[in-house]
Parts: C-alpha cells; structure tokens; sequence
C-alpha cells in the first residue's frame, strides 16, 4: 500500500453502501460523522455524490444528520466509453481528490480511491470505513488497532 504524507485536499464520498447503508437507506454508518468532521477540522473539502442527483445525495445527507459536514452535492451524472463515471462537471482533474466508494470500479480511471466494503444494512460493529479513517490520518475507535 502506498504512503500518503498529507491528506489530500478534496474527498468524494458516495453515498448509498457507502455512507448509508444501500438496502433500507435508514443507518448511516458508523464512524461517518467522525470522518467528516476530522476532514472538515483539516479543511478538506467533502462531495458527496450520487447516481440519484444531487438533491438525493443533500436530502440523504440531511435525513441522517450530516449535510453540514459536506461543502457541496453532486451528481454522478454520465459515463465515459469505458461505463465509468465522469467528474469534469466538478472536479478540474484528478490531482489531490480521494474517492471513499463501495464500487471503486466505476471511478475515472487513474482514480485516487479508498475502496470500502458494501454497506448494506444498519450495522452498529460495521468497520467499513476504517480504510478512511486511515488514509485521512484520523484516530481509529478502540477496536481499530486489530480490526
């Protein structure tokens, strides 16, 4: 794996089995909001995108009680030759932006991506998002040591 000495400047979160869990939209993920505010402490800019829109992603964000802790929502509007997702509409090129998704294949290809394991469904244990956390430089909980 490599070595990040900084954080980097802009991280794009997606949103569902990502953020919130993809089968009944109701949990948000634990450790989420500790992230995004340790990003926000460092002043990363966060995106939280979506295939459903840009208004899903925010009323997503602020059904859970986190759409303070994002700068901007966006779509995930359009696919290049190769299916995967474009992001010239928001981003001027890849250089210093993180991509936090569960489906990292569907990324611009050249992508700086935190690959994270679906989440599914309401799981308090979930540690899906502790390969985040790492890269961000942001304490993990107790259990981040061994798990």
């Amino acid at each position: 794996m490599a070595r990040h000495d900084r954080i980097a400047p802009t991280w794009v979160f997606d949103v569902d089995g990502t953020v919130i869990d993809s089968l009944t939209g109701s949990s948000l993920r634990p450790l989420a909001p500790e992230l995004l505010a340790h990003l926000a402490d460092r002043r990363c800019r966060r995106l939280l995108w979506s295939a459903g829109g840009a208004a899903y992603a925010q009323e997503r964000a602020a059904q859970h009680g986190v759409a303070h802790l994002f700068d901007a929502f966006v779509d995930k509007e359009g696919r290049d030759g190769d299916g995967r997702y474009r992001v010239d509409r928001f981003l001027d090129g890849l250089d210093g932006v993180v991509f936090v998704d569960d489906r990292p294949e569907d990324l611009p290809v050249g992508a700086d991506a935190v690959a994270v394991s679906p989440y599914l469904a309401p799981d308090p244990h979930d540690r899906g998002l502790r390969p985040a956390l790492l890269r961000a430089g942001a304490a993990l909980p107790p259990w981040g040591a061994g798990g």
